[in-house]
């Protein structure tokens, strides 16, 4: 079984091919907000540099938020079209579970996820299963909000253990897979 995993929410670009449960590769830029323009050109050279072509692919994994607006979109659009053109299963993941998949907790707790202006927020209990909807709040109700409640940040996590955790869920169909938006992008505002 070859996973390709992909992920763009954030200001990099951090893709992995996974074997039989073994990490075999990992390609993860260092450019940032260029996403449009070195997503495709760095699967290229992942596949190339692992000897393999997007026909062995047998499944994909994608993380689709929350996130970079234009980043979701991007990762999430690669992903399905590899996924309903190669005809092979699909799961999303997301920017919180990426972490989740590593992080042992005992009672319901809240994982958060900072961006440029705020955090993302979802409660998890101890079986890793959410709660309640994301959330976002800005830098200054964070702050408030961390006094009275446990929040774990999210930073980095393990390609291999992500992908694991993915694989618990159910494919879906690439048309259903879709970019989790938790705030309004700042046009709309």
């Amino acid at each position: 079984m070859l996973t390709l995993f992909i992920d763009t929410h954030t200001t990099y670009i951090r893709l992995g091919l996974v074997l039989d449960n073994q990490l075999l590769k990992e390609e993860k830029t260092t450019e940032k907000l260029d996403h449009s323009t070195i997503c495709i050109p760095t699967l290229i050279k992942l596949m190339n540099e692992s000897n393999k072509t997007v026909k062995d692919l047998t499944d994909i994994v994608v993380v689709n938020g929350p996130g970079s607006f234009t980043g979701e979109r991007l990762g999430v659009t690669i992903a399905k079209t590899l996924a309903y053109t190669l005809q092979i299963p699909i799961r999303s993941i997301t920017s919180i579970e990426t972490c989740l998949s590593t992080i042992n907790f005992k009672k319901p707790t809240y994982f958060s996820l900072s961006e440029k202006n705020g955090y993302f927020l979802a409660l998890y209990n101890q079986n890793k299963e959410l709660i309640n909807d994301y959330f976002y709040l800005s830098k200054s109700e964070y702050n408030d909000f961390i006094q009275n409640n446990e929040v774990i940040k999210v930073e980095e996590y393990d390609i291999l253990e992500s992908v694991k955790f993915a694989h618990q869920k159910q494919p879906l169909n690439p048309h259903l897979v879709n970019p989790l938006y938790v705030k309004k992008i700042e046009v709309l505002k």
